[in-house]
Formats: structure tokens, sequence, C-alpha cells
């Protein structure tokens, strides 16, 4: 009997870890990507003719190379989800 539970209890914090990752850790992931984007922003004030002002702003390069490392994470385990997905059988023989 205990070693159902025990059982059980090992499979359950196992899927809880994975849940709380994929759940919650890539949309938070993502949110820091676009955070990142916004940080150490440039902005550039420049206009033709009187009171004119057309602000523009760019994101720094450290924030962009941040901003990159967050997505690609993202869309790599997107794609590594849609393999499974589609090639689950052959990959892990169920």
């Amino acid at each position: 009997m205990t070693d159902i539970l025990i059982k059980s209890l090992d499979a359950l914090w196992q899927v809880a870890l994975v849940g709380l990752v994929l759940g919650a850790g890539l949309p938070a992931l993502f949110a820091l990507g676009v955070r990142s984007l916004n940080t150490g922003r440039l902005v550039t004030a420049g206009g033709s003719g009187a009171g004119a002002e057309d602000a523009t702003s760019t994101a720094s390069a450290a924030g962009k190379a941040g901003a990159a490392v967050c997505f690609a994470i993202c869309i790599l385990a997107v794609a590594f989800g849609i393999v499974v997905i589609v090639y689950g059988k052959q990959l892990f023989g169920v």
C-alpha cells in the first residue's frame, strides 16, 4: 500500500513541476522578453516645421539581445511540443 502511495506522490510532483514550468514559466519568459524590449530605450525627437515633434524610440542592444534569447526559448519549446504531438509514438514508442 505504501509503495503505491510513494509512486503516486513521485508522479504527482513530476507532473506539478512540468505544469508549473510550462504553464507559468513560458508565459513569464515571454513577458520577460517583451519587458526587455522596453529597457534602456533611446528616445529621439525630431520634427520638420514649427511645433512638429515626432518622438521615436528604439530598444537598446542589450534589450534586443535579451528579448531574442527569451523569444528563441519560447519558440523552441513550442516547436518541441508540436514535434511531440505529431511524432510522439515514434519518439517514445508508446
